[in-house]
């Protein structure tokens, strides 16, 4: 089970609860409008090389998780909202994606298994057959 913000900012530093979030908010800008990492450790008051250490804590990659499960659980009335006016204008896939959400379309795969009938009597002769050479 995910664990709340507030259990997962208790193991971060100010400095590193401060790093985090401008972490993740520079995340969320389009890849030519994103800050350097010096530039946020700077910010933050701390070395680029500490910054890039900090980001491998559990804890922080953590918070970058349990920061983004509340922003879909918030986001989730507009995200919707754009699928279905992705299929409401005829997009397939949207229309695919938006049944497999909603649960009423599922992938599935069918397996029919043909055998042959069994001769319970030639099975049973040959395993007393093989039973016999073992006593031998």
């Amino acid at each position: 089970m995910a664990r709340k913000l507030d259990d997962i900012l208790k193991e971060l530093t100010m400095d590193q609860a401060k790093a985090a979030e401008l972490m993740y908010e520079n995340d969320l800008l389009p890849i030519g409008k994103r800050k350097s990492f010096t530039d946020i450790a700077k910010e933050v008051g701390v070395s680029d090389r500490s910054l890039r250490k900090w980001r491998q804590l559990p804890a922080m990659l953590e918070y970058k998780s349990a920061v983004t499960a509340t922003y879909l659980t918030d986001s989730r009335t507009r995200i919707m909202q754009a699928l279905v006016r992705e299929c409401e204008a005829g997009n397939a896939s949207m229309m695919k994606l938006y049944m497999q959400t909603e649960g009423m379309l599922i992938d599935r795969a069918e397996l029919d298994v043909k055998t042959h009938a069994v001769d319970e009597a030639a099975v049973a002769a040959q395993l007393a057959r093989i039973k016999q050479g073992l006593n031998r």
